[in-house]
């Protein structure tokens, strides 16, 4: 069937904050004495805040920890700092103005939809996605294939009519799961095992070459 969908993850793929997350975790964790490497924090990307700060607390045998505050306190951090200096990867307005013509589009991510909201509206992209998929949308983020079969429902599509764009290995797999073809984009990452049998692009630079490989 024709493509009809492109579903785009957002940390990674629209929006360069890795250092964004690292340096709001780094700021929220000194609040309570602990100095953490770019690479611990770096880590928080791949998976749910929450799942990050239990194991955190888990590995220093802390009990009872209060994770949903220092969370809260963490996000509200990301959003301040997303507002002031909002980054979008290179290729990534030019392409979503050239898909807008020919397919529909949602944002499928692990992170909140607060910070995908300040984003694509300082970008002026908020108009061209259809639906926005945050963490706050599920019970299972990424590895697991509820966001994609969620932003799948509210568009109306079948898994074969959509094609991702992502920039990890959880979220291929979140794809796969879903029944949803994927293209992986490197950005400032090489290609490599992490990638699977997914395409592989390096960045968005090229709109025409990665509209063709998206099938469009």
């Amino acid at each position: 069937m024709p493509i009809r969908a492109v579903l785009f993850d957002f940390d990674g793929v629209i929006a360069d904050t890795e250092n964004v997350h690292i340096a709001a975790w780094q700021r929220t964790l000194a609040r309570l004495g602990w100095e953490l490497p770019d690479e611990i924090c770096a880590n928080a990307a791949e998976v749910d805040d929450r799942k990050f700060l239990a194991d955190l607390f888990a590995r220093r045998k802390i009990e009872q920890g209060d994770v949903e505050g220092w969370v809260r306190s963490k996000q509200e951090l990301t959003a301040t700092m997303l507002a002031d200096s909002p980054r979008l990867y290179p290729g990534v307005a030019e392409l979503v103005r050239a898909l807008a013509t020919r397919v529909r589009m949602a944002v499928v991510s692990t992170t909140w939809r607060e910070n995908i909201a300040i984003v694509l509206h300082s970008a002026g992209l908020e108009d061209y996605f259809q639906t926005v998929v945050g963490k706050q949308d599920v019970r299972d983020v990424k590895p697991e294939p509820e966001g994609y079969l969620l932003a799948l429902e509210r568009l109306g599509l079948g898994p074969e009519e959509a094609i991702a764009l992502e920039d990890s290995m959880t979220g291929l797999a979140a794809a796969r799961s879903a029944g949803v073809t994927a293209l992986a984009v490197g950005h400032r990452q090489p290609r490599g095992d992490w990638v699977g049998m997914s395409g592989f692009v390096d960045d968005l630079t090229n709109t025409a070459d990665v509209i063709a490989r998206l099938g469009l």
